[in-house]
């Protein structure tokens, strides 16, 4: 979806958005998982699905902007089918993660975040991914792939669709 395209949830997502209101006190707490519901039906939190929500659950923009940019697993721009996690904390960067994260950058030619040319895949530095029994580690969408070296690495994801 593009920048200026009207957003709305789908039926099933609405459903699910008000259910998630059942369960908090306040319609504050419930802006994460709706966030999260977003953007897997849109793949990122453009200008029109923040206004979206903005009008949906009565928060100015400039709030959900707030928590859009606050939180790494959530996206401002366009991002690959596939969302590649590299941990670079100090045990994976001992293991060799940040030589790993710049390889992969330099194998699929892209940057950080920036979608590879055929769309399916965006690469991410993260600071922890709470995983250092496999470090170095990456997780790839949600799931954790440990004791990794650049070509094994390359390999997973060039399996990915």
């Amino acid at each position: 979806m593009s920048q200026t395209e009207k957003f709305e949830f789908t039926p099933d997502r609405l459903a699910l958005y008000k259910e998630y209101l059942t369960r908090y006190d306040d319609i504050d707490s419930a802006l994460l998982p709706t966030l999260h519901l977003a953007q897997e039906q849109n793949g990122w939190l453009s200008d029109s699905v923040v206004a979206y929500i903005s009008e949906l659950m009565g928060l100015p923009s400039i709030r959900i902007k707030e928590v859009i940019s606050f939180y790494d697993m959530l996206y401002d721009q366009p991002v690959g089918r596939n969302i590649v996690h590299v941990c670079t904390n100090i045990t994976c960067s001992m293991f060799g993660g940040r030589e790993i994260y710049s390889g992969l950058l330099k194998h699929f030619e892209t940057g950080y975040l920036t979608p590879t040319r055929d769309g399916r895949i965006s690469i991410q530095k993260m600071e922890c991914l709470g995983a250092c029994e496999q470090a170095p580690c990456m997780r790839v969408n949600n799931d954790y792939v440990g004791n990794i070296d650049l070509q094994s690495a390359i390999s997973k994801l060039e399996e990915l669709p």
